[in-house]
């Protein structure tokens, strides 16, 4: 009876636990109010913005979205296949890579990744110039290959130290099993290395993929065509060519935010995963 008073009992109120949760809602709330006055704005016309920014009465402006669509649409293909090319190619470079620093042996092994540890110091924009040099005489502007040859270099030094990290961890026994059974070192890989990068994987493909989504500067400078340019670039000839349509705009930048918010609500239990297996590893 004891016992079953004992579970009866509710948990005393801790001010501390009330502080936390308090704040986290606060952080919450201001992470999202932009995205609530990007929504209410983009069924706004221009005086509506203007005289009524906070306001949410009808008359709402939904042709904002298809006026928006029609303009970006075209640009939409353009973005998904830079997205999901650079995330193939750098997954596929940098597990292996990651593998081969983390388990095999190689002249030069620590003097490599110490090159490639040394390339994460280096801040992005100072290859923005002999990148573009570069691709210029490699012959590939105005194509996808300088953003998805080039975003799976400027990713793969972090992520190579990922999961190198990740793999040196794992106990070597089970890579020494696999052997002794007469498997090859591409089946170790591929039957014992990669289920168990799974997780890092995921966090590794969302943020490629999100980082190339979201790229302005080398896509703007790298595909000069306009119909073979991203959704990023897009929008800003979107705001250039409809000046003070701000319903409009906000709209298109809505429709460019959904793709991102659907990968992120479908794969969110693999970016915790991700996130929790890196943070035990690391």
């Amino acid at each position: 009876m004891a016992i079953i008073a004992s579970r009866g009992r509710h948990r005393p109120f801790q001010w501390n636990d009330a502080l936390k949760h308090g704040v986290t809602v606060l952080i919450c709330l201001a992470l999202l109010f932009p995205l609530f006055l990007m929504l209410i704005m983009s069924v706004k016309d221009k005086e509506q913005i203007v005289y009524e920014f906070f306001a949410i009465r009808p008359p709402f402006h939904f042709e904002n979205y298809t006026v928006a669509f029609g303009y970006i649409a075209p640009l939409i293909s353009n973005s998904m296949v830079l997205a999901v090319g650079s995330t193939l190619l750098t997954v596929s470079v940098t597990a292996l890579a990651g593998y081969a620093f983390g388990r095999l042996e190689f002249p030069l092994k620590n003097l490599l990744f110490g090159i490639l540890f040394a390339k994460m110091m280096l801040p992005g924009i100072m290859n923005l110039i002999p990148s573009f040099t570069l691709a210029w005489k490699l012959g590939i502007l105005d194509t996808p290959l300088p953003v998805i040859l080039f975003c799976a270099g400027t990713s793969q030094p972090f992520w190579v130290f990922v999961m190198r990290t990740f793999v040196a961890q794992q106990p070597r026994e089970l890579f020494e099993s696999m052997r002794i059974d007469g498997a090859s070192e591409f089946q170790n890989f591929r039957y014992l290395a990669v289920p168990l990068l799974r997780p890092m994987i995921a966090l590794m493909s969302i943020n490629v993929f999100v980082f190339v989504w979201n790229d302005y500067i080398w896509p703007l400078v790298t595909i000069q065509s306009f119909e073979k340019r991203p959704l990023t670039v897009g929008l800003a000839y979107l705001t250039q060519a409809n000046p003070g349509d701000y319903g409009m705009l906000t709209a298109g930048y809505v429709i460019a935010a959904l793709p991102l918010l659907v990968l992120f609500f479908i794969s969110m239990r693999q970016f915790i995963e991700g996130l929790t297996a890196g943070s035990i590893k690391l």
